[in-house]
C-alpha cells in the first residue's frame, strides 16, 4: 500500500493536471488540508489517513471550482467554462479534440545534446498519460523519466517527434546563428517550430502550446504554413500543460541516453549541469582527447570554456 505522503503527492497531480493550482497546505488531526486555486476562487481539500485507509473531503461554497474538484478526485471530466481546462487554455475553445505540448532538455547542461519534443495528444491520451503519473521532468527521477518516457512513447505512437541535436551539430548551427546576429533564443525558437511542424504532418491540430522562453514572435517567425494555421500558446511554466509535460519527460530522457553514450564512447564521465563537476570533468577530458575533441561532446559557447578554447 503506498505512504500517505504518496497519496496526497498523487491528489496533488490529478488537480494539477486537471488545470488547478495547489496553494497553502495546513496540517489538521489525520490529515492535511490543501486550498485548491483557480483564479480568485478557493476550495479547501482535506485529505485523512484513516484505518480504513485514505480519503479526501471537498469544502467551501457550491460553484463550478468545487464540482471541478469533486469530478477530478472521482476521476470525472472537469466541468464548468474556465475550471479545470488545460493549463494554457483557459481562454480558449476549441482545443478539445487535441493539442501539442513542446519542451526540450539540455539548454543548460555544458555537456550533452539539445533534445526538442513535441506530443500530440488528444482526450483518450489525457486520461492515460494523466494515469501513468506524467509530470514536469524536473520532478521526476532520472529512472523515473526514463521509464515514463517508454511508455509515453507507446501511448502516443505516431504523435510525438524528437529532434536531436548532438554537440558538434548544435555548435555548428549556433555558429551560423550567432554569424548572422542571432542568439540561442533563435536557435531554440527554430528547434521548436521544427518538432511542432514534423507533428502536424502526422496529426492535423489547430493548437499547441510551448513554454514561453524569448519573445512569442521568436517561434511563430520560423513556423511554416502548417505552423502558422494553428493557434500557438507561449506562457511561462507551460510544463503544468499536460501535452508539454509529456515533451519534456521524451526529451529529458533522449537528452540522458545520449549523454551517456558519450561518456562511453569517449571513456570519461561527462556529468550534466553547469557545475562544479562539469568545471573538474573538463580538464580530464582535454588531458584525454584534446581541445578540439571538446565540439564534440559540449556545448563551447558556455562562459565555461573561457581560456579554454
Amino acid at each position: 500500500m503506498s505512504s500517505f505522503a504518496e497519496y496526497v503527492l498523487g491528489i496533488k497531480d490529478k488537480l494539477n493536471h486537471g488545470g488547478l493550482r495547489t496553494g497553502a497546505e495546513k496540517p489538521v488531526p489525520y490529515g492535511l488540508r490543501i486550498d485548491v486555486e483557480d483564479g480568485g476562487t478557493t476550495v479547501p481539500v482535506t485529505l485523512y489517513e484513516g484505518k480504513k485507509g485514505f480519503s479526501a473531503v471537498v469544502a467551501g461554497k457550491a460553484g463550478p471550482l468545487k464540482e471541478t474538484v469533486e469530478g477530478l478526485l472521482r476521476g470525472a471530466p472537469p466541468v464548468g467554462n474556465t475550471v479545470g481546462k488545460p493549463y494554457g487554455f483557459e481562454d480558449l475553445t476549441g482545443y478539445e479534440a487535441g493539442w501539442i505540448g513542446t519542451d526540450e532538455s539540455g539548454k543548460g547542461d555544458v555537456f550533452g545534446p539539445l533534445v526538442v519534443a513535441a506530443v500530440a495528444v488528444k482526450p483518450d491520451t489525457v486520461a492515460a498519460l494523466t494515469g501513468i503519473g506524467v509530470k514536469d521532468c524536473k520532478q521526476l527521477s532520472d529512472k523515473k523519466a526514463g521509464e515514463l518516457a517508454g511508455q509515453i512513447r507507446r501511448i502516443c505512437a505516431g504523435q510525438y517527434q524528437e529532434l536531436l541535436l548532438l554537440p558538434e551539430r548544435y555548435n555548428s548551427l549556433y555558429a551560423a546563428m550567432k554569424s548572422e546576429g542571432k542568439n540561442l533564443n533563435h536557435l531554440m525558437a527554430w528547434a521548436h517550430a521544427r518538432v511542432l511542424e514534423d507533428v502536424l504532418e502526422k496529426v492535423p491540430c489547430r493548437f499547441a502550446i510551448a513554454d514561453q522562453f524569448a519573445d512569442v514572435r521568436f517561434v511563430e517567425s520560423r513556423l511554416m504554413a502548417r505552423g502558422r494555421a494553428i493557434v500557438l500558446v507561449q506562457k511561462p511554466r507551460a510544463e503544468q500543460n499536460i501535452a508539454v509535460a509529456a515533451a519534456s519527460v521524451l526529451a529529458r530522457d533522449a537528452f540522458l541516453r545520449n549523454l551517456a553514450l558519450l561518456s562511453q564512447r569517449f571513456g570519461l564521465e561527462l556529468p550534466k549541469g553547469a557545475g562544479s563537476q562539469v568545471n573538474e570533468a573538463i580538464p580530464r577530458f582535454v588531458a584525454a582527447h584534446g581541445k578540439a575533441a571538446l565540439k564534440e561532446v559540449a556545448k563551447i559557447h558556455f562562459k565555461t570554456f573561457e581560456g579554454v578554447l
